[in-house]
């Protein structure tokens, strides 16, 4: 039987896990919802069902995790709890924050910044000597702006000023009572409030808000070019701090896959703070970046 490591990653909407072989080829998938440590209403059962898919009955030579918060100690220990409990005594684990593990999905060697705009966003960054930074990722109360959590708040926000008629109106009022299926703004009070985080209006919006930019909709627009500075100053610092200036860049998350728009203005924003920059999708899932990490763990190489 081949010899395979699993990688995971537990995002704040759904999990992803990949299990691979030592050429790095991909020998299976798995799924589960969301599994950030602290805000999904039961992450362990989200990565047990990513992580069983994955590898399908077999036994891995080692698992990581990656995870919000991944680099802070009590959701490590936690997420360590977590797949002890799944892989059992002797199978070597590990926690690691999501940007890391998006990073190395982006480049082998861990190297480069990577800028996360998903339920939340991040920039996180390494150069060849091994130093790190990161901005952002504080979260959705006191952060994460450019993110889809953002951006649904933001829209909400300007639909309920201009339901007041103290903000001009926007179609992003319509397209969120579509997305809905509700008749009137006031509606949507019991879909935010008292939800388990993240509140699944507030993502709606952030589609509702795509919709409107994308027909021109000045304050959808005004919304989507907001985050996108936010965004693309948290790279900017990071890859001025480690000396990469020149990149690469590399953009991942929900955000940037579901609304094209956000990632145009992002790179418009990038190439004005950083001229000499190369900027690029990560073309691998976060969990394959959690996998590579795994393999180094097994094998001592991605």
């Amino acid at each position: 039987m081949i010899e395979i490591v699993a990688g995971i990653d537990a995002g704040g909407t759904k999990t992803r896990a990949f299990a691979i072989d030592r050429a790095g080829e991909i020998v299976g998938r798995g799924a589960g919802g969301g599994g950030n440590l602290l805000t999904s209403p039961d992450p362990q059962g989200s990565i047990m069902a990513a992580l069983t898919e994955a590898l399908a009955g077999r036994g891995p030579q080692a698992v990581v995790l990656s995870c919000a918060g991944g680099d802070r100690a009590a959701e490590r220990e936690r997420g360590r709890a977590i797949l002890g409990g799944l892989v059992g005594p002797g199978v070597p684990i590990d926690v690691t924050h999501d940007a890391q593990a998006a990073l190395y999905a982006g480049d082998r060697s861990g190297c480069g910044v990577v800028l996360i705009a998903g339920t939340g966003s991040i920039a996180y960054g390494r150069n060849a000597e091994g130093d790190e930074d990161r901005a952002g990722g504080w979260g959705h109360l006191i952060g994460d702006e450019g993110s889809a959590y953002w951006i649904g708040v933001e829209g909400l926000r300007a639909a309920a000023h201009a339901a007041d008629g103290r903000g001009a109106p926007t179609s992003i009022t319509a397209n969120v009572l579509r997305e809905l299926g509700l008749a009137d703004m006031t509606e949507v009070l019991p879909r935010v409030y008292g939800q388990a985080h993240p509140a699944l209006a507030i993502i709606a919006a952030a589609r509702a808000v795509a919709t409107a930019a994308a027909a021109n909709d000045a304050i959808a627009v005004g919304i989507l070019r907001r985050g996108a500075n936010a965004l693309a100053r948290s790279a900017s610092v990071v890859a001025m701090s480690l000396g990469l200036s020149d990149g690469p860049i590399y953009l991942a998350g929900g955000a940037f896959e579901q609304i094209p728009a956000l990632a145009q203005h992002v790179r418009m924003e990038l190439l004005t703070l950083l001229p000499r920059a190369a900027v690029e999708p990560v073309k691998e899932e976060p969990a394959m970046g959690a996998a590579r990490l795994a393999a180094r763990l097994a094998w001592g190489a991605a």
